[in-house]
């Protein structure tokens, strides 16, 4: 067979089999690619992969269970709405100037990412800057950020891109 037929016949089929196998999906105004009835989201895999380049976390500082910020973000965590947030354990803290980024799990609701600011009287919930429950089909990270940015502009921008949830119900399928 000549070359080109058989480069021909192989576009050809690899286009036939894309078609039969991929679409493309869209939900809540972004396209993601559905295959094998999963969608996936090669945007947010994009973003993901230019955020891990380009930031910089040195000014983000993780914050250990032995510091009292961690406590008093624990506190106000738990007191943001009880009684099923007073069940609140933080999986990750971290923080930027006044600014804390927690990583919340409770018993009764679903796993959170909240964002705090440290004021005079210690920290406290920015109430409108919470993420809960599933980020799918979106790739969480990204998804996350993406919220938190858009409710609290005002929140540091290397303490948001910084933020790689650990939950389950966080992690990209």
């Amino acid at each position: 067979m000549k070359r080109h037929v058989s480069l021909t016949l192989l576009v050809l089929t690899t286009l036939g089999v894309l078609n039969a196998h991929v679409d493309l999906a869209e939900v809540d105004g972004r396209r993601f690619v559905a295959a094998q009835g999963r969608l996936h989201d090669p945007l947010g895999w994009l973003e993901d992969g230019w955020t891990r380049l380009a930031r910089r976390c040195s000014p983000v500082q993780a914050v250990p269970a032995s510091e009292d910020v961690h406590g008093q973000a624990l506190a106000a965590v738990q007191a943001f709405s009880p009684p099923d947030s007073a069940s609140a354990r933080l999986v990750q803290l971290n923080a930027q100037g006044s600014w804390l980024l927690a990583e919340v799990e409770f018993d009764r609701l679903n796993p959170a990412v909240v964002l705090l600011v440290q004021d005079g009287s210690g920290p406290r919930v920015v109430g409108e800057a919470i993420w809960s429950g599933s980020t799918e089909p979106w790739r969480p990270a990204p998804r996350i950020r993406a919220h938190l940015a858009q409710r609290a502009p005002q929140a540091p921008a290397a303490l948001l891109a910084c933020l790689e949830p650990k939950q389950r119900l966080f992690q990209p399928r």
